[in-house]
């Protein structure tokens, strides 16, 4: 059985200048409890429609993708159906674009996808998101932020560009236990010197997707409280996503 809680909330900043939440989830179970497709997505601050752009890119991907996969495909496929994924992403953002009357800039949005099937796990990147899991070691970044040459490059789903030269692959293993988040947890619970995974922050979320009692709905609104606790806002003012997965054929 898979188990999948998360949240997305708005930043001190966002709060505090009334605009809407940036950050954008989704995901949706395989047919026959076969996986999971699921997606993390954050809308760039410059970008003036940024939380249509993340919805819409977060929404896209894991339908189509759910709708196009089957478990016989090899590794290779899946890679390709899911840069395939990433490129119908960005052409639905333009027709968006198109038929809102807007720059296609103003939908500027990083995307990660996450996708679990028969036993096997993968990976779509273009921004700065990242994806943290768990095994017999502790916590460890499975997905990096995607960097550039210049520390202010950054790479959007809407940009042509930024997509083919996105990291798109397979993990080494599958894990049992996977969260994908924004930047603006990504800054407060992963060290930017050594990448290191801090397990006091994340191990009570990981340890509650194996209680008996586990309850999607009441865990979600208990993380949106945490990551709007002005402890955390006084450390990110950013928006805040944490999606979490447990998925017991990985065990």
């Amino acid at each position: 059985m898979i188990r999948v809680y998360g949240a997305s909330v708005k930043g001190a900043s966002h709060v505090k200048s009334g605009t809407p939440c940036h950050d954008a989830h989704f995901y949706q179970l395989l047919d026959d409890d076969a996986g999971i497709v699921a997606a993390v997505s954050d809308g760039m601050g410059s970008a003036l429609h940024a939380e249509v752009g993340s919805r819409l890119a977060s929404e896209f991907v894991v339908e189509y993708l759910a709708e196009m996969l089957s478990p016989a495909m090899d590794d290779e496929t899946v890679i390709a159906l899911i840069e395939t994924a990433f490129l119908k992403t960005n052409a639905r953002l333009k027709e968006e674009a198109e038929i809102t009357d807007v720059n296609i800039r103003d939908l500027n949005a990083t995307l990660l996808v996450f996708l679990s099937m028969a036993g096997r796990q993968f990976y779509g990147q273009v921004g700065d998101c990242t994806a943290v899991a768990e095994d017999e070691d502790g916590f460890k970044v499975v997905v990096e932020q995607q960097r550039g040459e210049y520390a202010n490059a950054t790479y959007s789903i809407t940009d042509p560009v930024s997509v083919v030269n996105g990291l798109f692959g397979v993990f080494e293993k599958p894990y049992a236990s996977v969260a994908l988040m924004s930047d603006g947890v990504e800054s407060i619970s992963i060290s930017s010197k050594d990448n290191a995974v801090s397990e006091k922050f994340f191990e009570p979320f990981f340890r509650v997707l194996k209680a008996e009692n586990f309850d999607s709905e009441s865990l979600g609104r208990s993380l949106a409280r945490f990551l709007e606790t002005d402890r955390l806002n006084k450390r990110s003012d950013d928006d805040k996503t944490l999606l979490f997965i447990r998925l017991s054929d990985a065990e």
